[in-house]
C-alpha cells in the first residue's frame, strides 16, 4: 500500500508517531513530541518525496533516533534566534 504524503497521514500512521512519542518519554526525553517527530520526518526524512510505501513509512517511524529530531530541533532553533537577531537591529 502506497501512502501519499501530500495528503493527511492515515489515523494509523500518527498513532505511530504518538507510540514513538511517548517511546522517547520513557527513554527521558520529554521535550519532543509527537508533532515535532511529524514534522522532521516532512521536512527532512520524506522532504523529497511524495508517495511511500506503508513498509517504509512504518520502518522511518520506528527506527526513528531521538537524536536525529534533536539534531534537527536545534538546527532550527539557532536559524530562528539568528533571524531574530537580524530583524531587532
Amino acid at each position: 500500500m502506497e501512502i501519499n504524503l501530500k495528503n493527511n497521514l492515515p489515523l494509523d500512521i500518527l498513532f505511530l508517531i504518538r507510540i514513538k512519542a511517548n517511546e522517547f518519554k520513557t527513554e527521558g526525553v520529554h521535550d519532543i513530541d509527537a508533532s515535532d517527530i511529524k514534522e522532521y520526518l516532512y521536512k527532512i526524512k520524506w522532504k523529497n518525496e511524495e508517495t511511500l510505501a506503508m513498509c517504509d513509512v512504518i520502518d522511518d517511524i520506528m527506527s526513528l533516533r531521538f537524536s536525529e529530531v534533536f539534531d534537527y530541533l536545534k538546527v532550527k532553533v539557532i536559524n530562528l534566534n539568528d533571524f531574530s537577531e537580524l530583524i531587532a537591529k
